[in-house]
């Protein structure tokens, strides 16, 4: 069992998602213009919000020892309700992140 203070997954997680999501969320910042509407780039900040709260949940989870999710179908389950989970933190007012993010964004892109 892990311990909760262990970083070296979180770690592994956020090297994980610089190398693959990362690079997705980097395409739709450069497909944008100048006169892109507030609405995509507040959407591409959500999509970060909600991967970011996810990963959380998924490490979180690791640290539990459940059997009940041990099967692979049930990994497809549980990564489906992980996401679902995210969405929902995210759309009920989030972590504050997409906000921030959103932000620095549009002052950086001059949007």
């Amino acid at each position: 069992m892990s311990s909760i203070l262990d970083i070296s997954s979180i770690y592994g997680t956020y090297n994980n998602f610089n190398s693959v999501s990362g690079s997705s969320l980097q395409n739709k910042l450069d497909n944008m213009s100048s006169e892109s509407d507030d609405k995509k780039l507040m959407e591409v900040c959500k999509d970060f919000e909600s991967y970011f709260v996810q990963k959380i949940i998924e490490e979180s989870k690791k640290s539990l020892e459940n059997e009940d999710e041990q099967g692979e179908y049930m990994q497809y389950f549980s990564n489906m309700l992980n996401e679902t989970y995210a969405d929902a933190v995210v759309e009920g007012g989030g972590l504050g992140l997409a906000r921030q993010l959103y932000d620095s964004m549009k002052t950086q892109y001059n949007l």
